[in-house]
């Protein structure tokens, strides 16, 4: 069991929502929670009720309320905001890390301590991990791989589910404003469903597409799904792969870790 300073609060600001949690180590201890701009209380109950002391948060979005931030620094919390300036658990030849996105930064962290799905059931991880291609399947859906060497080399960004459908209803003069839904069969029979399958069932194609051109490349390429339409990716993929729901909050844990250990 950890003392009080062993407790790691993560936040993750996300386009759409934003969530938190406490970890322990590197284990997540009780529910992430999601919270509006309204609702910081619920995250600083969660600083009192952990004795948490050490705070990381990423953000494509807004920043916390500097009311927050001050609080938990005058109560002798070190709070960083994940950025270019902290060391990362992996290397990168991506030559616009400043512009990389946080939560790209974190999946690709997290997913370092993930063990291999390839090796046999029980098997201790003895060597170097397979490449990575993950997916964090939101807003938009990003796509981004790591070698063997923990090496990030790179990824894609394109439109997420919603934005997709959104997108055909709002740049042509007829197309219906479709929310998604289950699409059934290979082809849409009616408006509706052609748009479904092409707005939803079109990520799936371009994930499949993309992990099959580079498992060419890199044979035991592993793919791991995240994120809020990952669910849906995982009812429909014909290729091997495994679910990671909160693969940003472990991955910014990760980074969390890896700062305080370095400076200690």
């Amino acid at each position: 069991m950890g003392t009080a300073t062993n407790h790691h609060l993560v936040i993750d600001i996300g386009n759409t929502v934003a969530k938190a949690a406490v970890f322990l180590d590197k284990v997540m201890i009780g529910p992430v929670i999601r919270f509006s701009d309204q609702e910081w209380e619920e995250v600083d109950r969660l600083v009192t009720n952990h004795g948490v002391k050490k705070i990381i948060y990423s953000t494509v979005a807004n920043v916390p309320p500097a009311k927050w931030i001050d609080k938990w620094e005058s109560g002798q919390c070190l709070v960083l905001a994940l950025g270019p300036d902290l060391v990362l658990p992996f290397s990168s030849v991506y030559t616009t890390m400043e512009t990389l996105g946080q939560d790209r930064i974190a999946v690709v962290a997290g997913s370092m301590a993930i063990p291999t799905t390839s090796a046999p059931c029980g098997t201790p991880q003895t060597s170097a991990l397979p490449a990575r291609l993950i997916v964090d399947a939101g807003t938009c859906v990003t796509f981004d791989l790591i070698d063997g060497s923990a090496t990030y080399l790179g990824g894609n960004i394109s439109p997420g589910i919603r934005m997709r459908l959104q997108a055909m209803h709002t740049f042509t003069a007829r197309l219906p404003d479709t929310p998604p839904a289950d699409p059934s069969g290979r082809v849409g029979w009616s408006t509706a469903s052609a748009l479904r399958h092409g707005g939803q069932l079109g990520v799936v194609y371009e994930t499949e597409g993309l992990f099959l051109r580079l498992q060419k490349q890199y044979p035991d390429l592993e793919l791991l799904l995240t994120g809020g339409d990952a669910n849906f990716l995982a009812g429909k993929l014909s290729v091997p792969f495994s679910l990671h729901p909160n693969l940003v909050l472990s991955g910014l844990n990760q980074i969390l870790s890896n700062y305080v250990q370095n400076e200690s």
